[in-house]
């Protein structure tokens, strides 16, 4: 008789296993997704990172003691349409490039007045958004974000 009780409450033995398996298993997918997003997260979080650093590595290299000798005269009257179809030059390092315009030109208010020299310097990556400054003579004026639309 002890046997065939025994046989009798398999099943009901069974049934807790089987769902604190299925709990575990549950949280071990939640887990995991969790563990998934964190990881894409910090992936996301490396490449702002890697980004801002060349801006960082092209503004001290060219911004912070800029050569307005090698800024190329502006065919525009002031200084070409960021859109225009001018050629830009690229600055790279490590892999990364970064495209940018470096721009000059002259403006003489009368015959009696000196000549000023202005420049701009814009970096972009997109395309779209780029990082700009402006000096007039060798003093930066100043320096910000351009939004370029067609």
């Amino acid at each position: 008789m002890i046997s065939m009780k025994f046989f009798d409450q398999k099943g009901w033995v069974s049934l807790p296993i089987i769902a604190l398996l299925l709990a575990l298993s549950t949280l071990s997918v939640n887990y995991q997704q969790r563990w998934q997003a964190a990881f894409q997260w910090r992936a996301q979080l490396d490449e702002v990172a890697q980004e801002q650093k060349i801006r960082i590595d092209f503004f001290n290299s060219m911004a912070v003691n800029p050569d307005f000798s090698s800024a190329k005269n502006s065919d525009c009257l002031g200084f070409c349409d960021l859109m225009s179809h001018h050629p830009q030059k690229e600055w790279q390092k490590n892999g990364q490039a970064i495209q940018y315009r470096w721009e000059h030109y002259q403006s003489v208010a009368n015959e009696s007045a000196a000549t000023n020299h202005f420049y701009r310097l814009c970096a972009t990556q997109n395309q779209h958004q780029y990082q700009c400054w402006w000096w007039q003579e060798n003093r930066l004026l100043s320096s910000g974000w351009v939004t370029a639309s067609d």
